[in-house]
Protein backbone atom coordinates (compact mmCIF):
# COMPACT_ATOMS: atom_id res chain seq x y z
CA UNK A 1 0.00 0.00 0.00
CA UNK A 2 0.97 3.53 -0.52
CA UNK A 3 2.21 5.47 2.08
CA UNK A 4 1.89 9.00 2.80
CA UNK A 5 4.95 11.31 3.35
CA UNK A 6 2.62 13.16 5.92
CA UNK A 7 3.07 9.47 8.28
CA UNK A 8 6.47 10.77 8.62
CA UNK A 9 5.49 14.30 9.99
CA UNK A 10 7.29 13.48 13.56
CA UNK A 11 10.47 11.78 11.60
CA UNK A 12 10.70 14.55 9.34
CA UNK A 13 10.23 17.22 12.09
CA UNK A 14 12.38 15.08 14.14
CA UNK A 15 15.27 15.42 11.62
CA UNK A 16 15.04 19.11 10.27
CA UNK A 17 14.88 20.20 13.90
CA UNK A 18 18.70 20.38 14.64
CA UNK A 19 20.04 21.39 11.24
CA UNK A 20 21.77 24.14 12.71
CA UNK A 21 22.34 27.37 10.44
CA UNK A 22 25.49 29.06 12.04
CA UNK A 23 24.79 32.13 14.01
CA UNK A 24 25.64 35.27 12.56
CA UNK A 25 28.61 37.27 14.34
CA UNK A 26 27.59 40.45 13.49
CA UNK A 27 29.58 43.16 15.24
CA UNK A 28 26.87 44.27 17.94
CA UNK A 29 26.21 47.72 19.22
CA UNK A 30 25.78 46.75 22.64
CA UNK A 31 29.11 45.11 23.24
CA UNK A 32 30.92 48.34 22.57
CA UNK A 33 31.70 51.18 24.88
CA UNK A 34 28.49 52.66 23.61
CA UNK A 35 27.18 51.35 26.23
CA UNK A 36 27.46 52.50 30.09
CA UNK A 37 25.60 52.72 33.05
CA UNK A 38 24.21 55.28 35.90
CA UNK A 39 24.41 54.54 39.01
CA UNK A 40 21.27 56.25 39.91
CA UNK A 41 18.98 54.02 37.57
CA UNK A 42 17.82 50.95 39.51
CA UNK A 43 16.79 48.25 37.47
CA UNK A 44 14.95 46.36 40.38
CA UNK A 45 12.08 48.64 41.55
CA UNK A 46 8.81 48.15 42.16
CA UNK A 47 7.02 49.52 38.72
CA UNK A 48 7.77 49.41 35.18
CA UNK A 49 9.20 52.48 35.62
CA UNK A 50 11.93 54.54 37.25
CA UNK A 51 12.99 58.18 37.88
CA UNK A 52 16.28 59.88 38.23
CA UNK A 53 16.11 63.23 39.61
CA UNK A 54 19.26 65.20 38.70
CA UNK A 55 19.88 69.38 39.77
CA UNK A 56 20.27 71.86 36.93
CA UNK A 57 23.65 73.87 36.94
CA UNK A 58 23.13 76.89 38.79
CA UNK A 59 22.13 80.02 37.60
CA UNK A 60 24.94 83.25 37.25
CA UNK A 61 23.20 86.28 39.17
CA UNK A 62 22.85 88.97 36.26
CA UNK A 63 23.92 92.13 37.81
CA UNK A 64 22.86 95.88 35.99
CA UNK A 65 20.63 97.26 38.39
CA UNK A 66 18.69 97.49 41.34
CA UNK A 67 17.37 93.93 42.78
CA UNK A 68 18.68 92.80 39.49
CA UNK A 69 16.84 89.48 38.40
CA UNK A 70 18.79 86.13 38.41
CA UNK A 71 19.40 84.32 35.32
CA UNK A 72 17.53 80.86 35.52
CA UNK A 73 19.91 79.89 32.43
CA UNK A 74 23.38 80.59 33.85
CA UNK A 75 24.03 82.02 30.43
CA UNK A 76 24.53 85.44 31.41
CA UNK A 77 27.90 85.35 33.71
CA UNK A 78 28.23 89.91 33.59
CA UNK A 79 31.38 90.99 35.41
CA UNK A 80 30.20 92.78 38.97
CA UNK A 81 31.80 96.64 38.93
CA UNK A 82 31.49 96.80 42.71
CA UNK A 83 32.20 100.68 42.51
CA UNK A 84 28.70 100.99 40.77
CA UNK A 85 26.66 98.71 42.81
CA UNK A 86 23.15 99.78 43.93
CA UNK A 87 23.57 98.87 47.64
CA UNK A 88 20.33 96.70 47.07
CA UNK A 89 21.73 94.41 45.01
CA UNK A 90 22.48 91.00 45.98
CA UNK A 91 19.96 88.21 45.14
CA UNK A 92 20.33 84.86 45.51
CA UNK A 93 20.93 82.41 42.40
CA UNK A 94 18.59 79.93 41.70
CA UNK A 95 18.04 76.02 41.60
CA UNK A 96 15.86 73.72 38.96
CA UNK A 97 15.71 70.14 39.23
CA UNK A 98 14.97 67.74 36.41
CA UNK A 99 13.70 63.86 36.36
CA UNK A 100 14.41 61.52 33.63
CA UNK A 101 11.88 58.75 33.44
CA UNK A 102 13.11 55.00 32.26
CA UNK A 103 11.26 52.30 31.96
CA UNK A 104 11.81 48.24 32.44
CA UNK A 105 11.24 45.22 29.78
CA UNK A 106 11.19 41.66 30.58
CA UNK A 107 11.81 39.07 27.41
CA UNK A 108 10.73 35.32 27.34
CA UNK A 109 12.18 32.67 25.19
CA UNK A 110 10.51 28.69 25.68
CA UNK A 111 11.68 25.92 24.08
CA UNK A 112 10.60 22.20 23.26
CA UNK A 113 12.75 19.06 23.98
CA UNK A 114 10.98 15.57 22.23
CA UNK A 115 12.68 12.66 23.02
CA UNK A 116 11.92 10.75 19.54
CA UNK A 117 13.93 14.16 17.80
CA UNK A 118 17.09 13.13 20.74
CA UNK A 119 16.54 9.44 19.48
CA UNK A 120 16.69 10.05 16.05
CA UNK A 121 18.99 12.97 15.06
CA UNK A 122 21.50 11.84 18.18
CA UNK A 123 21.79 15.00 19.24
CA UNK A 124 21.31 16.71 22.82
CA UNK A 125 18.29 18.69 22.29
CA UNK A 126 18.59 20.51 25.51
CA UNK A 127 22.26 21.59 24.64
CA UNK A 128 21.16 22.95 21.50
CA UNK A 129 18.34 24.63 22.73
CA UNK A 130 21.04 26.57 25.27
CA UNK A 131 22.64 27.55 22.78
CA UNK A 132 20.34 29.21 20.71
CA UNK A 133 18.92 31.10 24.39
CA UNK A 134 22.36 32.64 24.50
CA UNK A 135 21.86 34.09 21.14
CA UNK A 136 18.68 35.82 21.23
CA UNK A 137 19.29 37.36 24.30
CA UNK A 138 22.40 38.70 22.76
CA UNK A 139 20.30 39.70 19.71
CA UNK A 140 17.58 41.14 21.75
CA UNK A 141 19.74 43.38 23.58
CA UNK A 142 21.20 44.78 20.75
CA UNK A 143 18.29 44.92 18.56
CA UNK A 144 16.65 47.04 21.97
CA UNK A 145 20.06 49.74 21.62
CA UNK A 146 19.08 50.41 17.96
CA UNK A 147 15.37 50.90 19.05
CA UNK A 148 16.17 53.19 21.28
CA UNK A 149 18.96 55.12 18.53
CA UNK A 150 15.87 55.33 16.06
CA UNK A 151 13.57 56.64 19.17
CA UNK A 152 16.09 59.70 19.56
CA UNK A 153 16.00 60.10 15.94
CA UNK A 154 12.65 60.37 15.56
CA UNK A 155 12.11 62.47 18.33
CA UNK A 156 14.69 65.52 17.37
CA UNK A 157 13.16 64.97 13.63
CA UNK A 158 9.72 65.84 15.41
CA UNK A 159 11.59 68.60 17.21
CA UNK A 160 13.24 69.62 13.54
CA UNK A 161 10.14 69.82 12.16
CA UNK A 162 8.03 71.35 14.94
CA UNK A 163 10.24 74.84 14.59
CA UNK A 164 8.55 75.21 11.04
CA UNK A 165 11.81 76.98 10.24
CA UNK A 166 12.76 77.15 6.55
CA UNK A 167 16.95 76.18 6.59
CA UNK A 168 18.60 73.56 7.30
CA UNK A 169 21.38 74.82 9.29
CA UNK A 170 19.31 76.58 12.02
CA UNK A 171 16.93 73.20 12.81
CA UNK A 172 20.27 71.14 13.06
CA UNK A 173 23.92 72.12 12.34
CA UNK A 174 23.38 75.47 14.27
CA UNK A 175 23.00 74.06 18.05
CA UNK A 176 26.40 73.33 17.50
CA UNK A 177 27.23 77.45 17.38
CA UNK A 178 24.34 79.21 19.56
CA UNK A 179 23.67 76.07 21.68
CA UNK A 180 19.89 76.62 21.29
CA UNK A 181 18.19 74.08 23.04
CA UNK A 182 15.07 74.51 21.02
CA UNK A 183 16.81 73.26 18.21
CA UNK A 184 16.58 69.63 17.28
CA UNK A 185 20.57 68.25 17.80
CA UNK A 186 21.35 66.29 14.65
CA UNK A 187 23.46 66.88 11.46
CA UNK A 188 21.63 67.22 7.54
CA UNK A 189 24.13 66.77 4.90
CA UNK A 190 23.19 69.28 2.40
CA UNK A 191 24.46 71.27 -0.30
CA UNK A 192 22.11 74.02 0.57
CA UNK A 193 20.54 75.76 3.75
CA UNK A 194 17.44 76.37 1.40
CA UNK A 195 14.64 73.14 2.42
CA UNK A 196 13.33 72.10 -1.42
CA UNK A 197 12.57 68.08 -2.53
CA UNK A 198 15.44 66.50 -0.42
CA UNK A 199 17.69 66.97 -3.73
CA UNK A 200 19.97 69.36 -1.43
CA UNK A 201 21.08 65.93 0.37
CA UNK A 202 24.35 64.41 -0.31
CA UNK A 203 25.54 61.19 0.28
CA UNK A 204 27.62 61.48 4.27
CA UNK A 205 31.16 60.77 1.97
CA UNK A 206 31.47 62.47 -1.22
CA UNK A 207 33.54 60.46 -4.15
CA UNK A 208 33.17 62.79 -6.91
CA UNK A 209 35.99 65.18 -4.61
CA UNK A 210 39.54 65.76 -5.64
CA UNK A 211 40.41 66.46 -1.79
CA UNK A 212 40.30 64.29 0.87
CA UNK A 213 39.45 67.04 3.24
CA UNK A 214 36.32 67.49 0.75
CA UNK A 215 35.26 63.90 1.21
CA UNK A 216 34.63 63.48 5.01
CA UNK A 217 33.50 66.99 5.17
CA UNK A 218 29.97 66.30 6.47
CA UNK A 219 31.53 63.78 8.61
CA UNK A 220 34.39 66.62 10.44
CA UNK A 221 31.27 68.57 10.45
CA UNK A 222 28.75 66.37 12.11
CA UNK A 223 31.36 66.17 14.93
CA UNK A 224 30.81 70.29 15.20
CA UNK A 225 27.95 69.03 17.66
CA UNK A 226 30.71 68.47 20.30
CA UNK A 227 33.22 70.85 19.27
CA UNK A 228 33.56 73.18 22.11
CA UNK A 229 35.23 70.42 23.95
CA UNK A 230 35.95 68.04 21.31
CA UNK A 231 35.92 64.18 22.28
CA UNK A 232 39.08 61.97 22.11
CA UNK A 233 36.59 59.88 19.56
CA UNK A 234 33.30 59.28 18.66
CA UNK A 235 31.72 56.52 17.31
CA UNK A 236 30.24 56.18 13.79
CA UNK A 237 27.51 53.61 12.63
CA UNK A 238 26.70 53.28 9.51
CA UNK A 239 25.54 50.49 6.95
CA UNK A 240 27.74 48.50 4.60
CA UNK A 241 26.71 50.83 1.64
CA UNK A 242 27.93 54.00 3.62
CA UNK A 243 30.86 52.05 5.13
CA UNK A 244 31.81 51.00 1.30
CA UNK A 245 32.02 54.52 0.28
CA UNK A 246 34.17 55.62 2.54
CA UNK A 247 36.62 52.49 2.06
CA UNK A 248 36.49 53.66 -1.77
CA UNK A 249 36.82 57.16 -1.04
CA UNK A 250 40.40 55.84 0.82
CA UNK A 251 39.64 57.85 4.36
CA UNK A 252 40.01 54.42 6.76
CA UNK A 253 42.84 54.97 8.84
CA UNK A 254 46.08 52.30 8.08
CA UNK A 255 46.06 51.42 12.05
CA UNK A 256 42.94 49.97 13.89
CA UNK A 257 41.60 50.39 17.68
CA UNK A 258 41.20 47.95 19.89
CA UNK A 259 38.05 48.35 22.09
CA UNK A 260 37.21 45.31 24.72
CA UNK A 261 37.16 42.46 22.10
CA UNK A 262 36.58 44.21 19.02
CA UNK A 263 38.86 46.07 16.69
CA UNK A 264 37.86 48.90 14.86
CA UNK A 265 38.89 50.41 11.62
CA UNK A 266 39.09 54.10 12.19
CA UNK A 267 39.19 57.34 10.36
CA UNK A 268 40.72 61.14 10.38
CA UNK A 269 43.41 59.52 12.95
CA UNK A 270 41.56 57.29 15.63
CA UNK A 271 39.18 59.77 16.35
CA UNK A 272 36.10 58.42 14.67
CA UNK A 273 35.70 54.66 15.04
CA UNK A 274 33.71 52.85 12.70
CA UNK A 275 30.82 50.46 13.42
CA UNK A 276 29.15 49.06 10.73
CA UNK A 277 25.41 47.51 10.47
CA UNK A 278 23.00 46.46 8.30
CA UNK A 279 20.30 47.80 10.07
CA UNK A 280 21.07 51.19 8.92
CA UNK A 281 20.31 52.34 5.52
CA UNK A 282 17.51 53.61 4.25
CA UNK A 283 16.34 54.57 7.48
CA UNK A 284 13.37 57.05 6.55
CA UNK A 285 11.93 55.41 4.30
CA UNK A 286 9.60 57.72 1.85
CA UNK A 287 9.25 60.55 3.89
CA UNK A 288 7.68 64.21 3.93
CA UNK A 289 9.41 65.80 6.81
CA UNK A 290 9.32 69.83 6.73
CA UNK A 291 13.05 69.82 8.00
CA UNK A 292 14.02 67.46 5.42
CA UNK A 293 12.12 67.90 2.05
CA UNK A 294 9.65 70.32 2.28
CA UNK A 295 6.53 69.74 0.90
CA UNK A 296 7.40 66.62 -1.50
CA UNK A 297 8.19 62.96 -0.26
CA UNK A 298 11.77 61.59 -0.61
CA UNK A 299 12.83 58.08 -0.89
CA UNK A 300 16.55 58.63 -0.49
CA UNK A 301 17.12 59.44 3.04
CA UNK A 302 19.36 57.13 5.18
CA UNK A 303 20.43 57.94 8.99
CA UNK A 304 23.86 57.35 10.32
CA UNK A 305 24.82 57.80 14.32
CA UNK A 306 27.80 59.44 15.32
CA UNK A 307 27.37 58.23 19.42
CA UNK A 308 30.18 59.18 22.44
CA UNK A 309 30.99 56.79 24.84
CA UNK A 310 28.05 55.59 27.47
CA UNK A 311 25.42 57.16 25.05
CA UNK A 312 22.99 54.57 26.41
CA UNK A 313 22.61 53.56 29.75
CA UNK A 314 21.68 49.76 30.15
CA UNK A 315 21.16 48.02 33.56
CA UNK A 316 20.08 43.80 33.91
CA UNK A 317 16.74 42.97 36.08
CA UNK A 318 16.77 40.59 38.47
CA UNK A 319 14.29 38.07 37.26
CA UNK A 320 12.72 35.16 39.45
CA UNK A 321 14.01 31.35 38.09
CA UNK A 322 15.51 33.02 35.10
CA UNK A 323 16.33 29.26 33.67
CA UNK A 324 13.01 26.95 34.35
CA UNK A 325 12.55 23.24 32.80
CA UNK A 326 8.88 21.49 32.73
CA UNK A 327 8.12 18.30 31.97
CA UNK A 328 5.27 16.64 30.47
CA UNK A 329 5.37 12.92 29.80
CA UNK A 330 2.34 12.32 28.55
CA UNK A 331 3.19 14.07 25.17
CA UNK A 332 3.97 12.21 21.86
CA UNK A 333 2.16 8.96 22.49
CA UNK A 334 4.38 8.82 25.77
CA UNK A 335 7.79 9.84 24.44
CA UNK A 336 7.65 12.64 26.30
CA UNK A 337 8.58 17.06 25.95
CA UNK A 338 10.46 18.84 27.84
CA UNK A 339 10.22 22.15 27.20
CA UNK A 340 12.82 24.85 28.56
CA UNK A 341 12.03 28.30 29.44
CA UNK A 342 15.03 31.17 29.52
CA UNK A 343 13.82 34.47 31.31
CA UNK A 344 15.92 38.07 31.46
CA UNK A 345 15.21 41.63 31.77
CA UNK A 346 16.81 45.06 31.34
CA UNK A 347 16.68 48.62 31.71
CA UNK A 348 17.89 50.11 28.54
CA UNK A 349 17.83 53.94 28.47
CA UNK A 350 19.04 56.86 26.61
CA UNK A 351 21.45 59.38 28.13
CA UNK A 352 20.01 62.61 28.31
CA UNK A 353 16.52 61.47 27.03
CA UNK A 354 12.85 60.58 29.57
CA UNK A 355 11.11 57.58 28.20
CA UNK A 356 7.97 59.20 26.76
CA UNK A 357 6.22 56.08 26.24
CA UNK A 358 3.39 53.96 27.67
CA UNK A 359 4.27 53.45 31.77
CA UNK A 360 2.22 50.47 32.46
CA UNK A 361 3.56 47.55 30.69
CA UNK A 362 7.56 45.97 29.99
CA UNK A 363 8.51 47.46 27.02
CA UNK A 364 8.85 46.45 23.65
CA UNK A 365 11.82 47.34 21.23
CA UNK A 366 8.65 49.26 18.71
CA UNK A 367 8.51 51.17 22.22
CA UNK A 368 11.77 52.43 22.43
CA UNK A 369 11.53 53.61 19.15
CA UNK A 370 8.44 55.42 18.84
CA UNK A 371 8.01 57.67 15.49
CA UNK A 372 8.21 61.28 14.51
CA UNK A 373 4.85 61.14 15.07
CA UNK A 374 4.38 60.13 18.49
CA UNK A 375 8.08 60.10 20.12
CA UNK A 376 9.41 57.97 22.69
CA UNK A 377 11.51 60.09 24.26
CA UNK A 378 11.89 63.53 25.82
CA UNK A 379 15.26 65.57 25.81
CA UNK A 380 16.26 66.69 29.15
CA UNK A 381 19.53 67.72 29.63
CA UNK A 382 21.91 70.77 27.85
CA UNK A 383 22.35 69.69 24.21
CA UNK A 384 26.27 69.43 25.23
CA UNK A 385 25.69 66.38 27.34
CA UNK A 386 23.46 64.11 24.59
CA UNK A 387 25.71 61.72 23.03
CA UNK A 388 23.54 60.47 20.09
CA UNK A 389 23.72 62.63 17.17
CA UNK A 390 21.34 61.44 14.38
CA UNK A 391 22.79 62.00 10.66
CA UNK A 392 20.50 62.36 7.93
CA UNK A 393 21.96 61.95 4.69
CA UNK A 394 21.34 60.99 0.49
Amino acid sequence: MAISSSAFGTLNKAISAYSDEMYTRAKKIVSTAVVGEDANINANGEDFIGQVRFYKPLGAYAVGGTNAAEDAAGSNNSVVNVASQDENHGGTTNISTEVQTYIKTVRTHGANEYLVQSVISGQDGIAKIARDFAETRAEDEDQALRSCLAGVMNTELKTANDLAEANYSDMFAGNSVDGDASKAFGYVAASSDVVGTGSDLEGLVDLTAASPGRRVEHIIRAMGAWSDYTPDFVYLVVSPEVYLDIKVANLVDDERVTDGNISFETLLGGVVRVIVSRNFGQGLGSVTHAALSGVTAITTVKVSYMMLPGSVFMHSTSVPNPVAIDRNESVGSGSGRTTAWYRWGYVMHARGYSFAGTQDAFVSNAGLAGSVATPAWTRKVDLLNLGILPIFHA
